[in-house]
């Protein structure tokens, strides 16, 4: 399996790139795209997360970072701060509802399909 992080992801989603049209990026990203991550719901205070996607493909290998992305896709998300685990393991869920940030623009939205490697250290 092709990885672009060497460490296990938290949880996989799906992820829908917006389309200029749509709101979203002028161009479209590339596979290392470094979004900030946003909870859709329980977020009055719409807070922002290091949670990073990485883009792959049926087979589950990442997809090339100079291929462009667009339209819905399956990720793997990475949990950057560790120190945020407790507050992540307590709000993600199969179906929890996310957006993708640039700034305070929104460039897709997600929901989680699969939590994998998302634990707490006590």
């Amino acid at each position: 399996m092709i990885r672009l992080y060497k460490h296990k992801e938290a949880f996989e989603a799906e992820i829908t790139i917006l389309t200029e049209s749509e709101g979203g990026r002028r161009s479209p990203p590339h596979n290392g795209i470094r979004w900030d991550f946003t909870y859709a719901e329980n977020n009055p205070e719409n807070k922002m997360y290091m949670i990073w996607p990485e883009f792959v493909d049926d087979n589950g290998d990442a997809i090339d970072r100079g291929v462009f992305l667009e339209g819905t896709l399956k990720a793997r998300m990475h949990i950057v701060s560790e120190k945020m685990l407790p507050l992540h393991v307590e709000k993600i869920h199969v179906g929890t509802e996310f957006y993708c940030m640039e700034g305070p623009k929104r460039v897709a939205h997600g929901v989680v399909t699969k939590v994998t490697g998302l634990t707490c250290k006590t």
